[in-house]
């Protein structure tokens, strides 16, 4: 059966400290990205989150596409993001563990790809140990050797608020997985990156959706692992 470390984007939100207390009741560790507009309306979730163990990783302060501004831009949304990151660990008392980042939309700046990895690079970001993930897509898009974290499994839950997708589509993925978006089967061998969000319109769509998707990985026996933070060798 499967390991899994689990990612959640676009904290703080509303089901955020549900999402926490829930994870910390069945014993999953996580990394959780801030979006910074979010985070300066909800500085007390974010240190709930660190003080219940969460790790907080960077997603941008306005969660813009990054392929569509400028490079100034681009390093304006993530220097703004980790000033409030920082704020919220010393208001927390507690060290920041690891310097992580996630592009939103899993947009990689297109043509300014290169030149912001070289950015992440020299400013300390780094990553979570991806050597046990096997979906062949994830490591022939380069994902692997990337300065941010992508992930190996998308949930897509996000798509329900949208009626782009049902609980029972996303259900079904969990079983079958998803290769044509670089996502293997769950319950199959290796480790998955797993990408859920924090999203108070999905919640009011399905309540508790993520105890659904998480409750079924449990109960086919996937082992939620704490992320590995390593400095990148490349």
């Amino acid at each position: 059966m499967g390991k899994a470390i689990l990612t959640i984007d676009d904290i703080p939100q509303k089901v955020t400290k549900p999402i926490i207390d829930y994870l910390e009741e069945k014993h999953i560790p996580v990394v959780m990205f801030v979006v910074g507009e979010n985070a300066v309306k909800d500085m007390e979730t974010l240190v709930y989150a660190i003080k219940h163990g969460v790790i907080l990783g960077n997603h941008s302060y306005s969660h813009p596409f990054f392929s569509r501004i400028s490079m100034e831009e681009c390093i304006e949304e993530i220097t703004k993001t980790e000033k409030i990151i920082e704020e919220a660990y010393a208001m927390a008392g507690v060290e920041r563990p690891a310097k992580l980042f996630r592009f939103p939309y899993i947009d990689k700046g297109a043509e300014k790809k290169n030149e912001l990895q070289k950015y992440l690079k020299k400013s300390g970001y780094q990553r979570i140990d991806d050597s046990g993930v096997e979906a062949l897509p994830y490591h022939e898009a380069g994902w692997d050797r990337d300065y941010d974290i992508t992930c190996s499994y998308d949930c897509q839950e996000y798509n329900i608020p949208q009626k782009l997708s049902t609980m029972e589509d996303i259900m079904k993925r969990l079983e079958e997985g998803d290769t044509g978006n670089g996502s293997n089967a769950l319950y199959d061998t290796g480790t998955n990156i797993i990408l859920l969000h924090s999203h108070d319109d999905t919640d009011n769509m399905v309540k508790d959706y993520y105890k659904q998707i998480l409750g079924r990985m449990l109960d086919a026996g996937v082992e939620f692992i704490a992320p590995t933070i390593i400095e990148p060798e490349f």
